[in-house]
Parts: C-alpha cells; sequence; structure tokens
C-alpha cells in the first residue's frame, strides 16, 4: 500500500476544456465525497474567460486535492503549474493527483496564503476561498492576490455567497477589474485583472500583522508562561480541556527527566509548547503536524520566551519524518479521521522517536483514548492519566524498545 492510501475516500471523474481527468478524494479534506460545486463553478467561469495564448504560468492557492491547478493545466497544454496548501496532506493528495493526470508540478508548497510568491507574478492565479479564516485576513488576501497576477493574466475565485459582497470590495480596493462574475445557488466565481495597488512587500505575504491577536500572560500549575493567538487557530483566549490535561500531565512526565530536546505533535498556536520551554528553559522544542499556520505560529510563540542562545527548533509536517530515538518527551494531540485508523502508527512513531526513559503524553476524547489504551505496545508503562469533561490524557514512560507483533 502507497503512503495515505488508507486516506483515500473515493475517486471521481472530472472534465475541463475536452481532458477527461480523475481525482483522489480525501477523509480528511475538504469535498470528501465529490466535487464541490464552488469549483465547478470557478472552472467554468475560467473555461469561458481565460484566452490559451496568454496562460503561460498557473497558480492555484489553498489546492486541496488539486483540482482546481490540475485541471487548469491540463485544459491550457505547455502552462506550468504551482500549487500551494496549509494543510500538509492536502499537499500530498494534490501531488497523488498530479501524477495520476500527467502533470509535473513545478512545486507543490506546504505555505501560507502568498508566503513566498509575493514577488511572483502569474497568468492565471486560482483559488476557491476559505471563508472561515475570518473577515479581516480574507479582506487582506484578496486585496493582496490581484497582486500576483501578470499584466496579461487572470485572477479566478470562488467564494461562498455570505462573503461575495464583501469579497468584491477587497478586490475592488486592490485597483482590479472584475471581467466576469457567475454565480450558482451557495456561489459567486470572480473572474479580475492585475491590481493596481502598491505590490505586497516579500516576508509579508503571511499577513502576520492581521493573523496575530492579542499576547497573553498564562499560569498552568507553577508555571507561566506567554503566548500570543492567531486567525485561523482556536485556543486563542481559552486552552481547551485537551490542552489542559496535556500541560497537567506534563508535570508528571518530565519528573525526574531531563528534558533536553522536545517534540509537540499537533501543537495548535503553541500552548503546551510554550508550557514546556517554561519548564524546561534550555530545552529545544520541536513541532509536528500538518497545518503550517499552527507551526508557524507555535514556532513565534516559542520565541517569546527562548534564551537568546537557545537554538530553534525544526518542523516536520508528518510524524514519519521525525528522526528515530531522539525526543526525552513527545506530547501529541492525535489526528483522529473517521474511517481511518491510524492508532498503532501514532504508538509506533512514537517509540520509535523516543528515547529510552523519554515519557510520550497523549491526548484526546475518553472514547479515543480507551481504543488507543487498548492498542499500546509492550516496552511502553503507564505513569499516569487523567479525564476531564470528556476528555482524557495519558503519558507513559519508555522502558524497553519492542513493539507488539501481535
Amino acid at each position: 500500500m502507497k503512503p495515505y492510501d488508507n486516506y483515500v475516500n473515493k475517486t471521481v471523474p472530472l472534465k475541463f476544456k475536452g481532458a477527461d481527468m480523475t481525482f483522489e478524494l480525501s477523509h480528511a479534506l475538504f469535498s470528501s465525497f465529490d466535487i464541490d460545486s464552488g469549483s465547478r463553478l470557478l472552472l467554468k467561469a475560467v473555461a469561458k474567460n481565460v484566452a490559451a495564448e496568454t496562460t503561460g504560468s498557473i497558480v492555484d492557492i489553498g489546492s486541496g486535492v488539486g483540482v482546481l491547478g490540475i485541471a487548469c493545466a491540463r485544459g491550457y497544454p505547455g502552462a506550468t503549474l504551482r500549487l500551494r496548501d496549509r494543510d500538509a496532506l492536502a499537499c500530498v493528495f494534490s501531488e497523488r493527483n498530479a501524477k495520476r493526470n500527467k502533470i509535473v508540478p513545478v512545486s507543490v508548497d506546504h505555505a501560507l496564503f502568498l508566503d513566498g510568491i509575493e514577488a511572483e507574478r502569474f497568468d492565471l492565479v486560482l483559488c476557491n476561498v476559505p471563508a472561515k479564516a475570518g473577515t479581516t485576513v480574507l479582506d487582506r488576501f484578496l486585496r493582496d492576490l490581484p497582486g500576483i497576477v501578470s499584466e496579461r493574466g487572470r485572477g479566478a475565485i470562488v467564494v461562498v455567497q455570505p462573503i461575495a459582497e464583501a469579497a468584491l470590495a477587497s478586490l475592488r480596493a486592490s485597483g482590479a477589474e472584475i471581467t466576469h462574475q457567475e454565480r450558482n445557488a451557495g456561489h459567486t466565481a470572480f473572474v479580475f485583472s492585475r491590481g493596481t495597488a502598491a505590490a505586497v512587500e516579500p516576508g509579508a505575504g503571511a499577513c502576520w500583522s492581521v493573523l496575530e491577536r492579542s499576547e497573553q500572560k498564562l499560569q498552568a500549575g507553577r508555571t507561566n508562561y506567554r503566548i500570543k493567538g492567531y486567525w485561523g487557530l482556536p485556543e486563542f483566549d481559552t486552552a481547551s480541556f485537551a490542552t489542559e490535561l496535556a500541560m497537567d500531565l506534563c508535570e508528571t512526565a518530565m519528573s525526574g527527566l531531563m528534558t533536553r530536546r522536545a517534540l509537540v505533535i499537533n501543537p495548535g498556536i503553541g500552548r503546551v509548547a510554550c508550557y514546556i520551554r517554561a519548564r524546561a528553559k534550555n530545552a529545544i522544542i520541536d513541532v509536528c503536524g500538518r497545518d503550517a499556520l499552527a507551526l508557524a505560529a507555535t514556532a513565534r510563540n516559542v520565541a517569546l520566551d527562548a534564551a537568546s542562545d537557545t537554538p530553534a527548533g525544526d518542523s516536520y509536517a508528518f510524524c514519519t519524518n521525525v528522526p528515530d530515538i531522539s525526543y526525552d518527551l513527545i506530547v501529541e494531540q492525535p489526528d483522529l479521521t473517521p474511517r481511518v485508523d491510524t492508532l498503532d502508527e501514532t504508538w509506533q512513531n512514537a517509540v520509535r522517536a523516543l528515547k529510552l526513559g523519554g515519557s510520550y503524553v497523549a491526548s484526546m476524547p475518553s472514547a479515543a483514548m480507551d481504543r488507543f489504551e487498548r492498542r499500546r505496545p509492550k516496552g511502553l508503562v503507564k505513569m499516569a492519566m487523567h479525564r476531564k469533561k470528556g476528555f482524557a490524557c495519558a503519558g507513559w514512560r519508555l522502558e524497553d524498545r519492542i513493539l507488539d507483533q501481535e
């Protein structure tokens, strides 16, 4: 079985400008049962309003499984393609679908918004805009987006109807000309020219000045730490029960343990990582998770209280990428995707990455913890388990590196 085959829900056909294609859809990503009507509407608008002779380069921002970018690359032969998404699993499926449809992208970037491409120009800029990003963030993004459209090119976005008027106002504020609009029952698609507003400065495409929320000084147990919230990530004002339990269990897990290097998996805005940094001042803290925003936000928050001579930790998209036998402490809130069983893989990655004598802390809904505990490999000894309001968190110490093969 190929990596991530277990995330495939179904394969669906699509035809665009005479090209027949098929796309794998994922259980864990947007529109997992069919290509969404917004994407279909946008492709219809592009087919009618974007000329082949002016389309030599394409970028799909927030590519998901790659439908928009790959379809346009097939429909405009010879055009180069860039795909990018903040979710690393989306990048994996974009790559898989590009390969199955015989497209070779220039790159598939695990990245935020326009971060790193602010100074580039593309003949066709595509985006199925995520409404959940929030009004302030989307306004900034849609004002900046026309700035990466080439002089001869076109941008094309689709939005859900409730934010259509706001999206139109943001595009017009950039100086872009709206050359076409098209609607269906739930969406509006806009095709537009390059904007005339000032170009985004390199390094500013992640919109950090807009994403950042207020800084807080917090206390967990006897430990004080600082943290900033970020739009698009939860727990900006209050820690979840799962996070509270994880920080509580860290006290037990770190007792008598010299924590030189720790790994936080699915870190959110970085509450647990900042807590560990406050408890173990010189520890190097790595982070791992699919969400590029969470990884970047956590790194920025950990740096708030980091000593000037403490090296920055590394970031990894998937646990399979973290180094072997490297961590004194691993803290995880596992990804739990319906119909995708990753419990054994979660345990195996923890055992592989922990040093002998190291601690593993996992926090999740109580029902999932019961299943998780039953799959625990040999060699891990439970230290404690706490429960609160439907959540459970447990800590184990690695005393023998033997995976249960039964």
